[in-house]
Order: C-alpha cells, then structure tokens, then sequence
C-alpha cells in the first residue's frame, strides 16, 4: 500500500498543489487506506515535527535577515565595488563579493539576491552588461546566501539529522567563499570577451575612508552569531537573538533606514516566509514518520548500495538526484523529505554528517538556479523585467561554474571539515 504515498504526493505536485499540502494529502490518503493508525496520529506528528529547540532559530534568523535589508545592503555594496571595482568587470565582481556579504547577515539565498539584484541589477545593466548574463550572474552569487552562514537550509538540516548547526555554520564559509571566487573568475573572463565594466570607479581618499567605516557594523554580525556560537557563549537560537537585537540597532540607530512605520511590515513577510517552512516542516513529519515505519530509507540505502559499493558512484549519483529534483522542487522541502532516506547512506560510506550537509546545500543552491523551478533565477529575472528563457544560455555556463566548485568541495572534504576541527576539534 506504501506505493499510494508517492502516487498521490506526485499527483499532488503536478497539479500544482502547495507541497505541504501534497505531502499532507499523500500522508492521510496512506492512513485512510491502511486503516491504521488512525487519522489522527498526523496532527501529533504535526506537532512533533515542530517541537525543535532547534527550529527555534529559524524564524529569528529570516527576521535579521530582513531587517538587515535596512541600510546594510547598500553599505555592504559600496564596499564591494570599493574593492573589486578594478579588475575587469568590476561591476560583476563586486556584485558577487556583495552577495558573499549580504549572505553572512541573511541566511537566504533568495533573500540575497533579491537584496543585492535590486540594488546591482538595474547599474550593471546601465554599464553595458546584457540583461540575461546580468540575471544569471545574481541568481548565482546570490543563491550561496544559504550556504555562507548564518544558513537557514542548514537549520533545517541540522533539525532533521541532530548535526551541530555551529559545525554546519563553520564548514559552510570555505565552500561558499570559494563558489563566489569561481563566480568571479569566471565573470572577469566574460567581461574581457565581451567588453563589460571597462569604465573603473575613482574614489578619493576620503570616500574610501568613509565606505569602510560605513560597512564595518554590518560587517560586524557574522562574528556576533558565528563567534558567540563557536566560543560556547550561545546556542544557535540564542545567536539568533543577538542577530535580531543586533540588526535592530544597525537599522534603527546606527543606519537610521529602518523607522516605526516599517517594522509591522518587516514582522509580516519575516512571520510569512517562516510559516512557509514551519508548515512544509510540520506536514513532512507525518509523511517521514510513515516511511520510518515502513522501512522506506533503509530499502533505498539497500538500492542504492545495491547499484554499486564505491564511494565515489554513490556520491555521484546522490549528487544527480539533488540536483534534479533542485531544479522543480523549494530546497528545504527536498531536505526534509530527503535526507532521512539519504543520511544513513552518506554516512554509511564513511561521510562526514558535516561534509554531506554542506555538499547537500549546495547542490540543492545550483539546483535554485536552475529551471524550470529556479526560485533565485526568477527572483533576479523579475528585478531585470525579463523571462527566465531570456537568461539561456548563460544561466547553463554559470550553473556549470558552480558545478566545478561543487565537485571541488565534494571531492576534497577538508575544504568543509577544516574550520570545524579547528573549531571544535575533530569528531
């Protein structure tokens, strides 16, 4: 009877039914048909899969996201274009380093690009550069505000597998760094072919001056959250905190962007956009609780290690599968529903929990940007005015530049693992 979970889930999906509600429809339809346990065993699972100290953190991190918005960007961007403004495309380049900032304060990859496409978007498209590459490039950079910590994806990982999110936190600064870096090789190369942001910025001493100590405070919150976790003086939910109060004060005091009038609006999209995860996250523990009982992940372990007991396929093909459902199905939802089948085999073959969860987020980050889903790549294409098939075929060059920094971070685990253990010592 198992096969009515996935049957009605896919149905579901295709119709184009919210995927917590698919999920929760596949769930009952199971329990209906089964006849036991009753129906009623979904709302206590609900309940269950939320009652995490752990997913405590989530809504506060979307919150100083959100209110970093507030005067950080715009200080963060000057910055950026302060210091990569002079190689060729410049503009490119300091739109990725600017996305590298804004995703140490955001948590989101959506977020970030949303933030910095507004801003970068419409001057790089005025300095010369097409509106596909333009759209592409933000969709990319700013899909690795999930990866550089803080990270909402990994929150979510580290609630569904009990990983230290303080670990996950560390272990996703190199890979996120090093995937921008990529980005920016790569840009400086296309703006030399095609003539981008030959035009370079001047700044006299005293601007320079005054960009760096504009953007020294919002600078500041990684080393609030990361370093309050890291030395033991908070947990995760209590770093959140901090970041809130921390943000408020850039956005109120500090920046002054942030007035009275706004707050009530700030709360309703951080309430909205956590609500979208809790539910996903609620309506997933029923479906995952069904597939415990029926021995579901390990019968996919089992097949999966069936097709071959080498370390490298099986990574492979692992990585395949979550970059094609990436590419139609919201990354927290494929983590949710994923990982329990997934985890036992990644650590079964000797994976660091750490090293699987940094590798999964950004597989499922090149997946965001690509279609047909691609929620970062619409988020840039909207701010630009123009279609997603506007963006071809430079959304598929840019994704395969992610994809090299990806098998880079898979292929050699101490590009994750090295700050961890230097962190908290090995495991």
């Amino acid at each position: 009877m198992i096969w009515i979970l996935f049957i009605v889930f896919g149905v579901a999906t295709l119709i184009g039914a919210p995927i917590w509600l698919s999920i929760g429809l596949s769930s009952m339809s199971f329990l209906s048909t089964s006849g036991f346990p009753p129906l009623s065993i979904v709302a206590q699972k609900m309940v269950d899969g939320v009652n995490s100290t752990t997913l405590m953190a989530l809504p506060l991190f979307v919150l100083s996201g959100n209110i970093m918005s507030y005067g950080c960007t715009p200080k963060l961007m000057k910055l950026a274009n302060l210091l990569l403004g002079r190689i060729p495309g410049g503009l490119g380049a300091a739109s990725c380093g600017g996305c590298a900032f804004f995703g140490a304060v955001s948590g989101s990859g959506v977020a970030t690009t949303a933030a910095i496409g507004g801003i970068m978007g419409p001057e790089m498209v005025n300095k010369g550069y097409s509106k596909g590459y333009t759209a592409s490039l933000l969709a990319c950079a700013g899909s690795m505000g999930a990866i550089i910590p803080p990270s909402i994806c990994m929150v979510v990982y580290a609630s569904c597998t009990g990983a230290s999110i303080g670990r996950l936190f560390a272990g996703g600064v190199i890979p996120g760094v090093l995937t921008i870096l990529v980005l920016m090789v790569y840009n400086t190369f296309v703006s030399k072919q095609r003539g981008y942001g030959s035009k370079v910025i001047s700044y006299s001493g005293k601007e320079k001056l005054r960009i760096i100590l504009d953007a020294i405070p919002s600078l500041l919150m990684p080393f609030f959250v990361l370093g309050s976790i890291l030395a033991g003086i908070a947990t995760p939910t209590e770093a959140a905190t901090i970041a809130v109060f921390y943000s408020l004060f850039l956005a109120c005091i500090i920046y002054k962007e942030l007035k009275l009038s706004k707050v009530l609006d700030v709360l309703i999209k951080s309430s909205i956009s956590s609500s979208a995860i809790m539910i996903i996250m609620a309506s997933a523990a029923p479906f995952g609780w069904i597939m415990a009982v029926e021995n579901i992940p390990t019968m996919v372990a089992q097949g999966i290690l069936s097709i071959s007991d080498s370390r490298f396929v099986i990574t492979l093909l692992i990585s395949i599968l979550l970059l094609i459902l990436g590419t139609f199905m919201e990354t927290n939802s494929i983590i949710i529903l994923l990982v329990p089948m997934l985890y036992p085999v990644m650590t079964g073959i000797g994976m660091d929990p750490i090293h699987f969860g940094v590798m999964l987020a950004l597989n499922l980050a090149v997946g965001g940007c690509t279609p047909p889903l691609a929620v970062a790549l619409f988020t840039s294409t909207r701010i630009l005015g123009i279609q997603v098939e506007d963006t071809f075929p430079d959304i598929i060059i840019t994704c395969f530049m992610m994809c090299i920094a990806l098998a880079l971070v898979t292929a050699i685990p101490a590009i994750t693992l090295t700050i961890p253990n230097l962190m908290f010592g090995t495991v």
